[in-house]
Formats: structure tokens, sequence, C-alpha cells
């Protein structure tokens, strides 16, 4: 799905001026009147690309609401939140939910094409990253669970003779553990294994 401002503020007169706002450099906006409309009508939400621009106030579901759903789901799309009554309990929960910015209304023009820039350029790194790592992904994913395991121990830097005590086995039976890591990784050294692997493993843990 092509990059997009998802716009959800319950003040028309708001989602029409920051529409025209935005469009004016050239973003694509989409709003909405609630969170509700958001959820029924932006499709699969794990596939969103762009960012968010989120009122904290609104009849029904607040759009507080909706950002601690978005982080307990685990969805990473930037979300600038919006409000007009602004105060630091607000802003505090925003951030700890991890929101990338609090913007109070009226909203400056410089100040969101600046956030709304910084926003769209951290996701556009986070899309590119994991499109990088879909086919070391791939080849993890080939990995049995104790090729797993062992794979982490070569990462945390435990030598064969380590991992054979750590887990009760001999070292003949983890060199050939090892060999099938780098066989299926298709890497034929420990320090590729690490410079190609040694971040993507531990993110994916």
């Amino acid at each position: 799905m092509a990059p997009c401002i998802w716009l959800i503020d319950d003040d028309a007169a708001i989602r029409d001026s920051l529409s025209l706002l935005l469009a004016t450099v050239g973003w694509r906006t989409q709003a909405f009147d609630s969170a509700q409309a958001f959820q029924q009508n932006a499709g699969d939400l794990s596939q969103l690309d762009g960012c968010m621009l989120l009122d904290i106030r609104m009849p029904g579901k607040t759009g507080l609401t909706l950002l601690e759903e978005w982080t307990q789901q685990g969805l990473t799309l930037p979300v600038i939140i919006m409000t007009g009554h602004g105060n630091i309990d607000l802003c505090r929960r925003a951030f700890k939910n991890g929101a990338f910015e609090f913007l109070t209304k009226p909203v400056d023009a410089d100040l969101l094409f600046e956030v709304v820039g910084a926003a769209m350029e951290q996701q556009k790194a986070k899309v590119e990253a994991r499109q990088q790592w879909q086919p070391l992904q791939e080849k993890l994913a080939t990995l049995t669970a104790r090729e797993k395991e062992m794979l982490e121990q070569l990462i945390q830097g435990y030598s064969s003779k380590e991992i054979a005590q750590l887990c009760s086995l001999s070292p003949r039976t983890v060199e050939a553990h090892r060999a099938n890591i780098f066989t299926k990784l298709e890497v034929n050294s420990l320090p590729k294994l690490l410079k190609i692997y040694g971040d993507i493993a531990k993110e994916t843990k």
C-alpha cells in the first residue's frame, strides 16, 4: 500500500484544512471522523504505510485508546497526536504508548510539515529494513528449534565447546548442528554469520 497520512479527527473543518495543507507538499491523506471508522475502513492495519495524525479527544473511542490498542497489537506506524486540550498527563501517556510526537491545536503549518516529514522518513526506513530482512527471515525460519537455540548462543559468543556443555551434547553433535546452520543460512564463516544475522536474530527472538 502506498504511503499515506491517516488523519483521524471528529472535526470536519480540521480534517478538510489539514488534508488541503498536506496536499500542498504532495502528501496523500485519508481522513476519518472517528477511530471506529478508521478501523472499519482502513483495511489490514499491519500493511498500512506512512504515518497517522490522531486527535486525542473524540466521541466514542478516544485517540489515546486507539493508540494503546495499536501498541498492544505491535503495530508500528508513527502516530502524531493532536489535541486542543493538552496536559502533561496526556502527553506522558501518549509517549508511553509510542507516540511519535504530540502537537497542540491549532497546529503550526511549518511544525506540521517538519514532524510529518520526519515520521514519513522513519517509516520509510523501517519498510526498507523489513524488505531487506525478509529473505533472511525466511532462511531463519528453516532452522529447527535446537538450531535456533544454538544460533543464539553463537551470536552471544559461546564456543562450540561451551555450547556442548550448556546443552549437554557432545562437541561432535554441536559441530554437526553448526554445519547445518551455516548451510541453511548460506554462510561459510562465523564472522559472516554474525555480520548478516546478528541483528535480525536478536530482533526476531
